[in-house]
């Protein structure tokens, strides 16, 4: 069994392993054994990973950057694609800069911390392009791109394993199951990373020794949303003695609720709350779910929120497709009113809650499953829809016939915006315009925000 990897408070260099266990899939996954070779990188694909080749395989290779010389071991993945570790860099690209993160050879959270900020914004951008380019989609304006700055996230989600000397709580190692304990992270609000050390503490009693528990923390206002996924408590569900812990954690800290769930496919269950933790939405005041949907930074919602606005009507009927808690929803109702669907119920049961005498219907629905169809959406004047990074591929061939003059999409995924698009058009849509918002900073992922008329 190999053991994560941990540091030391203390620890300004390289992070030593600890004696701690971890599954064996992480030796697979870490990428030991293989050929090893020298390789220089081509491109960069979608995900941020480096692209070489070897006759005429792609093999793909982290944390690195096109004219990059490096020396690699490679191995077959478990999804049969090559995929190099970097041993060595035997040249570097005029674009590759020091990691400004101690934790950045370890960590898997970040991608493009070692590329130039130069660099790196004009990747972003460029991904938005190509992937719109391949589905053949023309943008009459794009809009000047939005950078989000670091240190901005709100949320975050730490690996937690006890061991017999207390508890490592960090991020994964990128495709890998070892933890790495980190104690300052760039991209995260500050406040997070100080609550990270108090919940150690708290939850040290309660955690599962052997056991890999998911700690999920989010900032709603000034206080924190914990949601726990996996195993605690002797019987591996909360018994007397961790539900009692627990209550101590949101009784002394500002943590004001604490939630549990056996694994993700599990309904989560509220084990104490002390306060209603309240988003505002425009209009909307919700008393959020436990692990509600948010935008990870408080400026990247504003920016969304903006650019959604600018393209909507000053008075009119709208319909928010995939609205989660209400994010546009809220702001929505300034010009008129709204009708919300999700297929989440906490959420809709959360909107209902709030809404009081607001023009402002919710409906749940799996828009996957039962897309709107067209005669629905012909009562509309505009349509914002928000999907999963998965896209909505049915939702848009029911839009694309419709006499809706005015879409706007907002995506986290380049390529399943432009497949979209493209039907869309192909129904009589022109994209008039594309916002780009980098919220997830030194990352391969991306806010969209794409306005459409017929």
């Amino acid at each position: 069994m190999k053991p994560p990897l941990k540091s030391g408070a203390k620890s300004r260099g390289k992070p030593r392993p600890s004696r701690s266990r971890m599954p064996k899939q992480a030796m697979r996954s870490s990428g030991s054994g293989g050929k090893l070779d020298d390789f220089t990188i081509l491109d960069l694909g979608p995900q941020g990973d480096g692209i070489a080749r070897r006759g005429q395989e792609r093999i793909y290779i982290d944390r690195v950057l096109p004219g990059d010389v490096v020396r690699a071991r490679v191995i077959r993945s478990d999804e049969g694609l090559l995929r190099g570790d970097v041993v060595e860099i035997v040249k570097a690209s005029p674009d590759r800069i020091k990691a400004p993160c101690q934790y950045y050879d370890q960590c898997g959270g970040c991608t493009l911390q070692h590329a130039s900020d130069d660099f790196y914004k004009k990747w972003i951008e460029h991904t938005v392009h190509v992937a719109l380019e391949k589905q053949g989609v023309k943008v009459r304006d794009f809009k000047p791109t939005i950078f989000i700055p670091a240190g901005t996230r709100r949320r975050a989600t730490f690996a937690a394993f006890k061991t017999g000397k207390g508890v490592i709580m960090g991020y994964y190692r990128r495709r890998s199951h070892q933890i790495n304990e980190i104690d300052e992270c760039l991209v995260t609000d500050k406040s997070l990373m100080e609550l990270r050390t108090v919940l150690k503490t708290h939850l040290a009693p309660i955690l599962k020794p052997g056991k890999t528990t998911d700690i999920f923390v989010q900032k709603i206002g000034g206080a924190y949303d914990v949601v726990i996924t996996g195993d605690i408590g002797k019987k591996h569900a909360p018994d007397m003695e961790s539900r009692q812990a627990l209550a101590d954690l949101v009784n002394n800290t500002s943590v004001a609720r604490v939630s549990w769930r056996g694994n993700e496919k599990q309904r989560i269950e509220t084990i104490v709350e002390r306060t209603p933790l309240i988003a505002k939405f425009g209009a909307l005041n919700i008393a959020m779910p436990p692990a509600a949907f948010m935008q990870p930074t408080p400026e990247g919602e504003r920016a969304l929120v903006n650019a959604v606005m600018a393209a909507l009507p000053a008075k009119g009927k709208f319909a928010d497709l995939f609205s989660g808690c209400g994010t546009f929803s809220g702001p929505m109702l300034e010009r008129g009113p709204v009708d919300a669907y999700e297929s989440v119920g906490p959420a809709t049961d959360a909107m209902i809650k709030s809404k009081g005498p607001l023009p402002l219907k919710v409906f749940q629905r799996d828009l996957f499953r039962n897309p709107l169809k067209r005669d629905e959406a012909n009562r509309y004047d505009a349509i914002v829809f928000d999907p999963p990074r998965a896209g909505a591929q049915e939702q848009a061939r029911a839009m694309a016939s419709s006499k809706c003059r005015l879409l706007i999409g907002v995506s986290c995924n380049p390529a399943t915006f432009a497949r979209d698009a493209r039907v869309l058009c192909e129904g009589g849509y022109r994209l008039q315009s594309v916002q780009i918002i980098d919220q997830f900073t030194w990352s391969h992922h991306v806010e969209i925000v794409g306005v459409f008329t017929k």
